[in-house]
């Protein structure tokens, strides 16, 4: 993943995930450093594929399902197809859709690393974490040279992923599942901090399904 991979080699991003880990350091409750960000780009990954898988099997189009969802096989086959023009052209078909499959993780994964970047500025100067997040992310993304037909969708999740889970009724989004896995990433159910927490019962991630 390109993007990802540019952004977790930067400077001021690592130098923030270092920061806010230190300050965090003796927190008691819920962290904001690199392995939570992790934890939500995997997490709104999967919800995102399982519902895409869900649609593909609810149509019954298993064709679509391999083309969509088994891409590698058919990429490490194609070789062997390339004498016939019909299966040469199906090959690369199914690169093509390999490769959106793989830009659209490199958007959510970058967007997951990012949306709690303002976690610092929030510490040490008071501004909201959203608000300073879409200024920082904004600097980052340039410097990576993040594509510019994403970089609206990606500043507008960090901007706003901090309300509460979205209903399932509203359209599965980015902004959908990053906002539902920052929020199932916590493990209420089982936080020593619990007593003193904000969050109320209805706001707490209580089990590990959902």
């Amino acid at each position: 993943m390109k993007f990802t991979e540019k952004l977790l080699k930067h400077p001021e991003f690592l130098r923030l995930q270092k920061r806010v880990q230190q300050i965090e350091q003796d927190r008691i409750y819920c962290h904001h450093e690199l392995s939570h960000a992790l934890d939500v780009c995997r997490m709104a990954w999967m919800m995102y594929l399982e519902d895409q898988m869900q649609e593909l099997l609810g149509s019954g189009s298993e064709t679509g399902l391999k083309n969509k969802y088994d891409m590698a096989s058919v990429l490490e086959n194609s070789e062997k197809m390339t004498e016939a023009g019909q299966a040469a052209s199906t090959a690369d078909v199914s690169e093509t859709k390999m490769v959106n499959l793989q830009e659209k993780k490199d958007q959510f994964y970058v967007t997951g690393l990012l949306h709690d970047i303002g976690r610092v500025a929030q510490y040490e100067t008071g501004e909201h974490h959203s608000e300073a997040g879409m200024r920082i992310a904004e600097g980052l993304l340039t410097d990576i040279e993040y594509p510019a037909e994403w970089m609206a969708q990606t500043l507008q999740i960090v901007g706003v992923h901090h309300g509460r889970e979205e209903s399932r009724e509203e359209s599965c989004t980015m902004e959908y599942y990053i906002r539902r896995a920052d929020h199932l990433s916590r493990n209420c159910f089982c936080c020593e901090a619990a007593d003193s927490c904000k969050w109320s019962d209805e706001e707490r991630n209580q089990t590990i399904f959902w």
